[in-house]
C-alpha cells in the first residue's frame, strides 16, 4: 500500500518531471522514475505507472500539435515521424515481457535499474553533442533514402523497447536521434519527441498492466496520482519552450537538459549503491533547479520577444 508522504512526493514529482517533459519533448520517466525508486516503490509497480501517467498527461498537447509537424510528401511527418512512431509503438510492447524475461533469468529486478542507469548515461552523452542550427525552421526535411528509413525505424524499435522497459517514454532517445543525426529543428524535434512518447507510454502500458497480475491495483492508483501533476506540467512545460524557441534559444533548449540528467544519474547511482538519503537530497535538488532555470529561462525569452 503507497503512503501518503509517496503520494504527494510522486504528484510533486510529477508535475516538475512533465514540466520539464512538455519543454523538452519527454516524458518524465527519466525523472518520476528514480524518485519512485528512492521512495522505495516496487519497480513492478513504478514503471506501469510512471508510463500509464504519460498518456492523459501527453495527449491534449499531441492532439494540438500534431498537424503542425507536417504530413505531407518530403515533410518531417511523412519522412521521418511516420516510421520512427510506428517502430517505437511495436517496440515498447515488448517491454513488460522483456522485463518477466530477465527477472527469471536473473531473479532480480536490479538488473533493470542498472540498465536504466545506463540509459541515462547514454542521454546524458548524446544530449551535450546537441549542436545549434543555422538552417530555418522548415516543414521540408532533406533526403530521406529507403535506407535511412530503415535506420530510422529500426531506431524508433529498439527506443520503444528499452524505453518500455527502463519505464521512459522514449523521448530522451528520440531527441538526440532527431537533433543530431537528422539535424532537426529544435520546434519539430519536440513535436515529433511528444508524439512519440505518447505512442510508446500508451503500448508499453498496455502491456504492463495485462502482464502485472497483483501489481495492477497499487500501479493504477499510483499512476492516477502522478496523472493529476503531470497533465497541468506537460501543457505548461510545452508553452514554456514555444516561448524559448520563438526567441531563437534552440541550443540553450537543447543543451540544458544535459545538465539536469547528470544530477539524476548520480541520484539513481546513489540509490542502487545504498546511499538512499543522498540520492533523495540530490533527486529533490534537481526538480527544484528544473522549475528555477525553466521559469528564469522562459520569464527571460518572454521579455524578449515583447
Amino acid at each position: 500500500m503507497l503512503s501518503l508522504t509517496t503520494m504527494i512526493i510522486a504528484f510533486c514529482a510529477s508535475f516538475v518531471a512533465m514540466l520539464s517533459g512538455g519543454f523538452w519533448g519527454l516524458g518524465g520517466g527519466w525523472l518520476v522514475m528514480p524518485v519512485l525508486l528512492l521512495c522505495g516503490v516496487p519497480i513492478e509497480v513504478a514503471v506501469p505507472a510512471s508510463l500509464l501517467q504519460m498518456v492523459p498527461s501527453t495527449f491534449p498537447t499531441v492532439a494540438r500539435q500534431i498537424k503542425s509537424i507536417g504530413w505531407s510528401r518530403n515533410s518531417w511527418g511523412y519522412m521521418v515521424a511516420l516510421p520512427m512512431c510506428i517502430a517505437s509503438f511495436a517496440g515498447s510492447i515488448g517491454g513488460a515481457p522483456v522485463g518477466d524475461l530477465l527477472e527469471y533469468l536473473f531473479h532480480t529486478r536490479k538488473l533493470q535499474e542498472i540498465f536504466f542507469l545506463g540509459i541515462l548515461i547514454l542521454v546524458f552523452y548524446q544530449s551535450i553533442g546537441i549542436k545549434e542550427t543555422k538552417a530555418a525552421l522548415s516543414a521540408k526535411v532533406g533526403a530521406v533514402d529507403f535506407r535511412k528509413k530503415i535506420y530510422i525505424a529500426l531506431a524508433g524499435f529498439f527506443t520503444g523497447l528499452i524505453s518500455s522497459l527502463a519505464g521512459l517514454g522514449g523521448g530522451s532517445l528520440v531527441r538526440p536521434l532527431l537533433r543530431n543525426l537528422l539535424k532537426a529543428p529544435e520546434d519539430i524535434t519536440g513535436k515529433i519527441s511528444r508524439l512519440s512518447v505518447f505512442l510508446v507510454a500508451f503500448a508499453g502500458a498496455s502491456a504492463y498492466l495485462l502482464i502485472s497480475g497483483k501489481w495492477v491495483a497499487e500501479s493504477l492508483t499510483l499512476a492516477a496520482v502522478l496523472t493529476a501533476g503531470g497533465m497541468p506540467g506537460f501543457a505548461l512545460g510545452a508553452k514554456m519552450h514555444g516561448v524559448v524557441v520563438g526567441a531563437g534559444k534552440d541550443a540553450l533548449a537543447g543543451r540544458s537538459f544535459a545538465f539536469f540528467i547528470m544530477i539524476v544519474i548520480i541520484s539513481l547511482f546513489c540509490k542502487i549503491t545504498g546511499f538512499i538519503e543522498t540520492g533523495r537530497i540530490l533527486i529533490c535538488a534537481t526538480g527544484a533547479g528544473i522549475l528555477i532555470f525553466l521559469c528564469a529561462v522562459t520569464f527571460g525569452c518572454r521579455k524578449q520577444n515583447l
